[in-house]
C-alpha cells in the first residue's frame, strides 16, 4: 500500500479504524481553508477564535462523514461474505481493506454503490439541519458549517461515482462489465484502464492550472491524478495475482527444511552456532512437540554480553503471535494479502501445533513468476 503506517483509533462493529499519518495533511488543509477563507466570508462579523473552533469542528465532522462512507461499504461487504478487517483514513479519504474480491457482480455492485448513497444520505441530513437553522430558527453559527457539510458530502458522493477504478463508480462499471463478460479479470482491466485515463486527465488539468498561475489546485489535482493512476494499476495487478495463485496452497511453496533452535541452548551458543553460521536475523524456537516463539538478534543484544553463557534462550524468546502463523492449506493469495495488511515478512506454517515450514514474500513471488512463465493460463 502507498500509505501503511497508521494510528489505531477504535473498533466499530468489529472493524478496526486506523488513521494514517498522511490524513493530518488533509485535516490541516481543510481546517486552514475553512478558518482563513470560508468562515470569514460566510460569517464576516465573527472573530478569529470562532473561525478556528468552527474550522476544527467542521473538519472533524467531515472525518466522520468519510468514516460513515467507508463503514457503509464495509457492512454491505460483510453481508455478502467479504471479510473487512480494517478501515484506513488517509490523505485522499478512506479505504476499507478487503481480504478478497467479491464473489459475484451483484455483491460488487451493492458494495460499491453503498458508499455514494451513504454520502448522499448524509448530505440530505445536513441539508435538513441547514434548512432548519437557516429559515425556521436562524442561527448562522450552525447553518453555515452544516451547509458546508451538506455540500461536501454531495460532492464526495458525486466524485466517487466517476466510473474509474478503484473509485466506487469504477467498481460499479466493473460489476456491469463482469456481469456481461463473466470475467473478473477482463472487467478489472477495463475499469482500471478507465481509472488510469481519468487520473491522466486530472494531471493534465493540474498542469493547465499551473500555467494559469493556480499552483495550489494545480499541484493538488496532479497529485490526485497520479494517485488514481497508481491505485488503478495496483488494483488490476492484485486481481492478476489472486487468480494466478488461486489454486496454490501454503504447503506448495513453503520451505520445508526449517532451521529452528532448541529453547534449552544458551545465548552464547545461539550467537556462535546459529546467528554467525546461518546469517539469519531471526529463528523459530521449537522442538518436536511445541513451538515456543521467535528469537531475533535484537533480543540477544538486549542482554548484557557477560550473561550470554549463563542465560538460556527460553528466558528471552518472544511468544509466537497468531498473526505470524498460517496453516498448510491456506491459499497463497490470502497469505500474501495478510503479509501486506500486517506488514509481516514471513510466516511459520504450523500443522497440528507442529512447525512444518516457513514462507517468505520471496517464496510467494517466486511461485507467481514460475506459474506465469509456464502457462498462458496464469498470465
Amino acid at each position: 500500500m502507498l500509505f501503511r503506517s497508521s494510528i489505531r483509533l477504535f473498533k466499530i462493529f468489529g472493524i478496526e479504524v486506523g488513521l494514517n499519518y498522511s490524513w493530518f495533511i488533509i485535516f490541516a488543509l481543510i481546517t486552514y481553508s475553512l478558518t482563513t477563507s470560508f468562515f470569514p466570508t460566510s460569517l464576516p462579523n465573527a472573530g478569529i477564535a470562532a473561525y478556528i473552533v468552527l474550522g476544527m469542528i467542521t473538519s472533524i465532522l467531515f472525518f466522520f462523514s468519510v468514516l460513515f462512507h467507508e463503514m457503509s461499504h464495509s457492512l454491505i461487504a460483510r453481508k455478502n461474505g467479504i471479510p473487512i478487517e480494517k478501515i484506513s483514513l488517509f490523505v485522499f479519504g478512506g479505504v476499507a481493506q478487503m481480504t478478497k474480491e467479491p464473489d459475484t457482480p451483484k455483491a460488487e455492485l451493492l458494495m460499491a454503490i453503498a458508499g455514494p448513497l451513504s454520502s448522499f444520505v448524509l448530505g440530505a441530513f445536513f441539508g435538513l439541519i441547514f434548512s432548519i437553522f437557516r429559515f425556521l430558527y436562524p442561527v448562522e453559527f450552525i447553518s453555515v458549517p452544516v451547509g458546508y457539510l451538506a455540500y461536501i458530502n454531495v460532492i464526495l458522493g458525486v466524485f466517487n461515482l466517476i466510473p474509474g477504478f478503484p473509485l466506487d463508480g469504477g467498481r460499479v462499471l466493473r460489476a456491469i462489465i463482469w456481469y456481461s463478460t463473466k470475467s473478473l479479470r477482463k472487467s478489472t482491466r477495463i475499469a482500471a484502464s478507465v481509472g488510469e485515463g481519468f487520473g491522466f486527465v486530472l494531471i493534465l488539468i493540474g498542469i493547465f492550472s499551473l500555467f494559469r498561475g493556480d499552483w495550489g489546485n494545480g499541484l493538488w489535482l496532479m497529485f490526485i491524478g497520479w494517485f488514481l493512476q497508481q491505485a488503478a494499476a495496483g488494483s488490476y495487478e492484485q486481481v492478476v495475482i489472486r487468480q494466478s495463485l488461486a489454486s496454490v496452497k501454503a504447503s506448495d511453496m513453503m520451505t520445508r527444511d526449517v532451521v529452528s533452535v532448541s529453547p534449552d541452548i544458551y545465548l552464547d551458543e545461539l550467537v556462535h552456532d546459529w546467528f554467525m553460521r546461518y546469517r539469519f536475523g531471526r529463528f523459530p524456537v521449537a522442538d518436536e512437540n511445541h513451538i515456543y516463539g521467535i528469537v531475533t538478534i535484537h533480543d540477544v543484544k538486549s542482554v548484557p554480553r557477560d550473561e550470554w553463557k549463563a542465560k538460556k534462550l527460553l528466558e528471552i524468546i518472544k511468544p509466537i503471535s497468531p498473526d505470524e502463523i498460517v496453516g498448510p492449506d491456506e491459499k497463497a493469495s490470502g497469505v500474501l494479502e495478510r503479509m501486506s495488511a500486517k506488514d509481516i515478512s514471513e510466516f511459520l506454517v504450523v500443522s497440528e501445533k507442529k512447525l512444518v515450514g516457513i514462507i517468505t514474500k520471496s517464496d510467494i513471488l517466486r511461485t507467481l513468476k514460475l506459474r506465469q512463465a509456464l502457462s498462458e493460463n496464469f498470465r
